[in-house]
Protein backbone atom coordinates (compact mmCIF):
# COMPACT_ATOMS: atom_id res chain seq x y z
CA UNK A 1 0.00 0.00 0.00
CA UNK A 2 2.96 2.08 0.54
CA UNK A 3 4.39 1.71 -2.70
CA UNK A 4 0.94 2.59 -3.97
CA UNK A 5 0.27 5.93 -2.51
CA UNK A 6 4.13 6.99 -3.93
CA UNK A 7 3.10 5.74 -7.50
CA UNK A 8 -0.68 7.18 -7.61
CA UNK A 9 -1.20 9.82 -4.67
CA UNK A 10 -1.34 13.72 -5.81
CA UNK A 11 1.15 15.87 -4.31
CA UNK A 12 0.14 17.34 -1.32
CA UNK A 13 -1.19 13.79 0.26
CA UNK A 14 0.98 12.52 3.21
CA UNK A 15 0.88 9.62 4.86
CA UNK A 16 2.30 7.52 8.15
CA UNK A 17 4.62 4.67 7.69
CA UNK A 18 3.77 2.26 10.56
CA UNK A 19 6.49 -0.55 11.44
CA UNK A 20 4.05 -2.94 12.35
CA UNK A 21 0.16 -2.97 13.12
CA UNK A 22 -3.23 -3.13 10.97
CA UNK A 23 -4.04 0.79 9.87
CA UNK A 24 -2.53 3.79 8.26
CA UNK A 25 -2.97 7.64 7.99
CA UNK A 26 -3.52 9.24 5.27
CA UNK A 27 -3.09 13.04 5.38
CA UNK A 28 -5.35 15.36 2.94
CA UNK A 29 -4.08 18.63 2.68
CA UNK A 30 -5.41 20.87 5.20
CA UNK A 31 -8.77 22.74 3.21
CA UNK A 32 -10.03 19.15 2.27
CA UNK A 33 -12.62 17.21 4.68
CA UNK A 34 -12.42 13.45 4.55
CA UNK A 35 -15.83 13.33 5.95
CA UNK A 36 -17.20 15.11 2.35
CA UNK A 37 -14.62 12.53 0.60
CA UNK A 38 -15.89 9.94 1.88
CA UNK A 39 -19.38 9.27 0.22
CA UNK A 40 -17.65 10.48 -2.77
CA UNK A 41 -14.53 7.62 -2.09
CA UNK A 42 -17.98 5.24 -1.67
CA UNK A 43 -19.54 5.84 -5.15
CA UNK A 44 -16.21 4.93 -6.09
CA UNK A 45 -16.26 1.01 -4.37
CA UNK A 46 -13.84 2.15 -1.84
CA UNK A 47 -13.78 3.30 1.82
CA UNK A 48 -11.87 4.35 4.84
CA UNK A 49 -12.62 5.69 8.33
CA UNK A 50 -13.10 9.41 8.80
CA UNK A 51 -9.95 10.17 10.43
CA UNK A 52 -11.32 12.89 12.82
CA UNK A 53 -13.01 9.96 14.83
CA UNK A 54 -9.35 9.43 16.14
CA UNK A 55 -8.98 13.05 17.45
CA UNK A 56 -10.34 14.02 20.84
CA UNK A 57 -10.14 17.39 20.25
CA UNK A 58 -12.10 17.99 16.76
CA UNK A 59 -8.78 17.96 14.69
CA UNK A 60 -7.71 15.58 12.01
CA UNK A 61 -10.78 16.77 9.43
CA UNK A 62 -8.56 16.17 6.81
CA UNK A 63 -7.41 12.27 8.02
CA UNK A 64 -8.49 8.83 7.01
CA UNK A 65 -7.54 5.60 8.54
CA UNK A 66 -6.83 2.84 6.15
CA UNK A 67 -6.56 -0.94 7.02
CA UNK A 68 -4.22 -2.88 4.77
CA UNK A 69 -3.98 -6.05 6.88
CA UNK A 70 -7.19 -7.92 5.39
CA UNK A 71 -6.97 -7.00 1.29
CA UNK A 72 -4.49 -8.57 -1.21
CA UNK A 73 -1.62 -6.65 -2.30
CA UNK A 74 -3.61 -6.71 -5.61
CA UNK A 75 -7.20 -5.51 -3.96
CA UNK A 76 -4.56 -2.84 -1.81
CA UNK A 77 -3.78 -1.18 -5.01
CA UNK A 78 -6.47 -0.95 -6.63
CA UNK A 79 -8.34 0.64 -3.71
CA UNK A 80 -5.50 3.05 -3.32
CA UNK A 81 -5.87 3.62 -7.02
CA UNK A 82 -9.49 4.72 -6.42
CA UNK A 83 -8.95 6.81 -3.58
CA UNK A 84 -6.07 8.41 -5.70
CA UNK A 85 -8.68 8.96 -8.54
CA UNK A 86 -11.13 10.63 -5.87
CA UNK A 87 -8.49 12.88 -4.13
CA UNK A 88 -7.09 14.55 -7.19
CA UNK A 89 -10.72 15.52 -8.39
CA UNK A 90 -11.69 17.10 -5.52
CA UNK A 91 -7.94 19.09 -4.90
Amino acid sequence: MLDAFEKHMPEGVSWTKPEGGLFLFLNLPEHMDAEQLFVKAIEEKVAFVIGSAFHCDGSGKNTMRLNFSHASKEMNLEGVKRLAKVIKREI
